[in-house]
């Protein structure tokens, strides 16, 4: 029914090279493969990207800038190590897929910005999907709980500020913020916001039965296997409410002594226009010249001194 296509997918109809990038850093990159095998599956091309928590080393990166660093399998990396970009990189080449997953290095939004300009020259990008998982991304700074802003922040901003590409963004894991304070119905006002003005592309769930959800279980699974003591909590919470599981049902030992809410609503892609996203954020304008991930804090910590914080309010369901 063409009719009630989302407004998601009509954005995304005259693409021809995507880059799909998790913006907040560990394992968000894994929340957008559902994407990814989708949009492959259509004929198009996509490529990965993760702003990444690893510890990069120094190795020349050909044509692209120091705060990219084109992850692949011929790497030595120890089984168990964290590094989900590497990890992802082996399990796509064994699935007849390209095993480069560009690593973003921890930096503020000016080489961040480089980085992403250098990425969409290289791979001749048409479209850039943001990934979150989670939904702190729409925080835009005077509420109670802010997740863990500072990576989304840098993604948003950085992105935002590049000329040429369409930009998006997508968020999968309702609920899974709550552990960082986020209350959900300040997301959910900003989400009603956005569809006021027309940002807001729509959500749709993901189940078992899709083939692209399937391999994005598969590849989660593998990684997992790889480094069993980083199991993603926000992917393997994903994986369980697409699974039908309910309340607090734990899929990995990290979670352990604490009540997880596991819901369909986890199970949902969020998506909206990347640009109006990032106008919201209130501490914009001084995101702009931060070099280091700690310049991106001081900015936070600045803008949260000097404004009143909301008040606290909780879904009345």
């Amino acid at each position: 029914m063409p009719s009630l296509h989302l407004p998601f997918f009509r954005e995304l109809q005259d693409s021809h090279r995507v880059l799909i990038a998790g913006m907040g850093g560990g394992f968000d990159v894994f929340c957008g493969l559902p994407l990814y095998f989708a949009l492959k599956a259509e004929g198009k091309e996509v490529f990965l990207a993760n702003y990444s928590f690893t510890s990069l080393g120094l190795g020349p990166n050909g044509p692209l800038p120091h705060a990219v660093v084109p992850v692949t399998p011929d790497l030595f990396v120890p089984l168990g190590e964290y590094f989900p970009e590497y990890w992802l990189s082996r399990w796509l080449v064994t699935q007849g897929e390209p095993g480069t997953v560009y690593a973003l290095r921890k930096v503020g939004v000016k080489p961040l910005k480089s980085a992403y300009e250098a990425l969409v020259q290289h791979l001749s990008i048409d479209t850039i999907i943001l990934v979150d998982g989670g939904t702190d991304s729409l925080m835009r700074g005077d509420e109670s709980g802010l997740g863990t802003p500072h990576e989304d922040a840098t993604s948003l901003v950085a992105v935002n500020e590049l000329r040429g590409p369409k930009k998006l963004l997508a968020c999968l894991g309702f609920g899974v913020d709550h552990f960082h304070g986020v209350s959900h119905a300040d997301y959910l006002e900003a989400t009603a916001e956005l569809a006021r003005g027309g940002a807001y592309l729509g959500a749709f769930s993901l189940t078992p039965d899709m083939p692209p959800v399937q391999k994005y279980k598969e590849t989660c699974e593998a990684a997992f296997q790889m480094m069993p003591r980083y199991t993603s909590i926000v992917n393997s919470s994903v994986v369980s409410a697409i699974d039908g599981q309910y309340g607090d049902h734990h899929a990995t030992s990290r979670t352990d002594g604490s009540k997880l809410w596991i819901n369909p609503l986890m199970g949902l892609y969020w998506t909206y226009h990347l640009p109006d996203v990032a106008r919201r954020l209130q501490y914009y304008q001084p995101m702009l010249d931060t070099i280091t991930l700690s310049d991106v804090g001081l900015v936070i910590e600045r803008h949260r001194e000097e404004i009143t914080i909301r008040p606290r309010v909780d879904i009345p369901v």
